[in-house]
Order: structure tokens, then sequence, then C-alpha cells
């Protein structure tokens, strides 16, 4: 172990993990991990999301299904597919909140290499 993260935090303080490098950072504050982080991030909420548009459209199909075989009311599923909307556009906005944290985590990483390295 070579010590502790030569970083300062968001929060102005020292970073408490050890430094994993040589240049005294750890693996989060290391610039040569950053597309590392990037994927992982990137992940994020992607997994439930898409496991959740994957259930809701077997759900579909099963309505559908349902009204076709004549057991499930017209009407009925047409209340259900307006419950359906709403959780679509719930997930995309989910999404879109995902995608502006992942730009707004870039940006900084950006801007943080622009700035001149106090020593």
């Amino acid at each position: 172990m070579q010590g502790q993260c030569s970083a300062i935090t968001r929060a102005g303080s020292r970073c408490q993990r050890s430094a994993e490098s040589q240049n005294g950072l750890c693996f989060a504050h290391d610039p040569a991990n950053a597309e590392a982080r990037r994927r992982t991030a990137s992940r994020g909420g992607r997994g439930k999301a898409n496991r959740e548009v994957a259930a809701l459209k077997d759900e579909l199909k099963d309505v559908i299904a349902d009204v076709k075989a004549g057991e499930l009311d017209r009407n009925d599923a047409a209340v259900m597919f307006q419950g359906y909307r709403a959780l679509l556009e719930y997930i995309k906005l989910e999404r879109a909140v995902l995608v502006e944290d992942e730009l707004a985590a870039r940006i900084q990483e950006l801007e943080r290499g622009q700035r001149p390295h106090a020593s």
C-alpha cells in the first residue's frame, strides 16, 4: 500500500481511500481510470430500467393476448395501457436523469483536467 490518496474531495477534505497508483491517487481519482469509471457509471441504472422495460413488454403482450381471446374487456385494457404509458414515461425520465448525471460527471472530469494541479 502506498498510503492515502492525495486527491481533495468535492467537500474540500482529503480523500480517505488508499493510493493505488504511483501518482498517489486512488482508483476513483486517478485520471488513468476515467474510462473504466465512465463505463461502470454508464451501466449504473440502465440494467434495472431494461429489466423493467422487458417486464412491461411481456405484460403488454399478455394484455393484448387476453383481449384477443376475449378474456379481458377492451375498456379495461385501454385503461391498463394508459397506466403502461405513464410507466414508460417515468422510465424515460429516469434514463434522462441518469444520462444527465453521467454527462455532468464527464464535464466535471474534463474541467478538472483543464485546471492546473496544486503541488
